[in-house]
């Protein structure tokens, strides 16, 4: 499976709020103050984060400066922004997003001075179950300050746990909060854990598995007309496992109000599904559209050779990489017809492999079409007092994409 600079596999994409940074010990000099806090101190606002541990309350708009200086204590940035532009990153992805609720608020934990010293994001959806809408609370990137640790993050975790919403999941919580959850009572979606990828070009995937360097980079170079050739063999070749089926069927854009329609349809084969409006799924795609993630986001309809919808899927387009799919969508008796058109549609635009987090509907077929499964990755955590709704998720029963999760975070900012 690829994988990126930080060791995580490419579809196990870890969103912008779960990068550890270099631990500051490594940065110490004579007096005990290292480097990296130097540097912090003249860049970031000073919060006072020492005194005793107040009380938990909902985040506000006024508390973004401070949560983005926590933030820049606890994690790293991937971009060298101002500070302007990471407290407008975390403005747009907690504040100003169709998906809050002021029942479901992102919380944050202060101390006596007024100092933050843990916050965890949380946006709510809606889940379509036995006929009725369910409420869903997303937690997103957990951080507590490295000098406040100890119960501060479980205190926060448990208020979140305790608000009025039906379940409780995370896509990709970093080790602190899957062993917060864990201990609470949150477990694995053992379905929704597994992520696949399905090599085109098998040759030129493999070689990029190779780290860079020297001479290893030169074997590259020497081996890409050879391996150009036989990608090719094996795309075209009947027989081969890595065989890429031309289906013969079309696409054209896909809009929100037919996701909206696609999704609803979905209720007799999956339980439970996404509910949106038209207007939040309108500012999703867009967001992620305008997004600085690797390739174009590709948003389709499919159809076969005769006009029969046959699906629908979203993904970004990696030319001599691996594509990523976000979502993908299809009646039972078409996933196949559905996955042969994304593979040739990646394929032709010049794609290496393409790769995903599984759906369960989808897990067989993926298998039969030559996909290699993979736990490396980060869980999907869920935690529900409705023993139902959790079985049905466990179960693999439910319908559940990158798009529901924290994942689409990663590309909405990546500050």
């Amino acid at each position: 499976m690829p994988r990126g600079g930080n060791g995580w596999p490419l579809s196990a994409r870890r969103p912008w709020c779960c990068v550890p940074t270099t631990p500051a010990r490594c940065f110490r000099k004579r007096g005990g103050t290292s480097f990296a806090r130097a540097r912090q101190s003249a860049r970031e606002p000073a919060f006072r984060t020492r005194g005793r541990v107040g009380p938990i309350r909902p985040a506000t708009r006024d508390d973004i400066p401070q949560i983005a200086a926590l933030r820049s204590r606890v994690f790293s940035w991937r971009r060298k922004d101002s500070a302007e532009a990471r407290e407008t990153a975390l403005q747009r992805v907690f504040f100003d997003n169709p998906f809050c609720d002021e029942r479901l608020p992102s919380l944050v934990c202060e101390n006596d001075r007024g100092g933050i010293l843990g916050f965890i994001g949380v946006s709510a959806r809606r889940l379509r179950w036995q006929g009725a809408e369910v409420c869903a609370a997303v937690s997103h990137g957990l951080m507590v300050d490295p000098e406040s640790r100890g119960v501060t993050g479980l205190r926060l975790l448990q208020r979140l746990l305790d608000g009025p919403q039906d379940i409780t999941f995370a896509d990709s919580p970093n080790q602190v909060a899957r062993r917060l959850m864990e201990h609470l009572g949150g477990v694995t979606a053992p379905h929704d854990s597994l992520f696949w990828v399905r090599p085109l070009r098998p040759v030129r995937y493999m070689l990029g598995q190779i780290r860079n360097g020297g001479l290893l980079f030169s074997v590259r170079l020497l081996a890409r007309p050879v391996a150009s050739a036989i990608d090719a063999l094996a795309a075209r070749y009947a027989h081969s496992p890595f065989y890429v089926k031309d289906p013969g069927s079309r696409e054209e854009p896909l809009t929100a109000a037919d996701l909206v329609r696609c999704l609803s349809e979905l209720g007799s084969v999956c339980s439970p599904t996404p509910s949106y409006s038209e207007a939040a799924l309108s500012w999703l795609l867009g967001s992620l559209g305008r997004g600085p993630q690797a390739g174009a986001l590709r948003q389709a309809l499919v159809r076969s050779s005769a006009g029969e919808e046959i699906g629908w899927y979203i993904r970004f387009t990696n030319r001599r990489g691996t594509s990523e799919v976000v979502q993908m969508g299809a009646r039972k008796d078409r996933y196949a017809s559905l996955l042969d058109h994304v593979f040739h549609a990646a394929w032709r635009e010049g794609s290496v492999a393409v790769s995903g987090r599984v759906q369960p509907p989808f897990l067989e077929t993926l298998g039969q079409k030559g996909c290699v499964f993979s736990t490396n990755g980060p869980p999907v955590l869920i935690h529900s007092r409705q023993t139902d709704l959790l079985r049905a998720i466990e179960g693999g029963r439910a319908f559940l994409s990158r798009l529901e999760g924290e994942w689409w975070m990663s590309y909405l900012s990546e500050g």
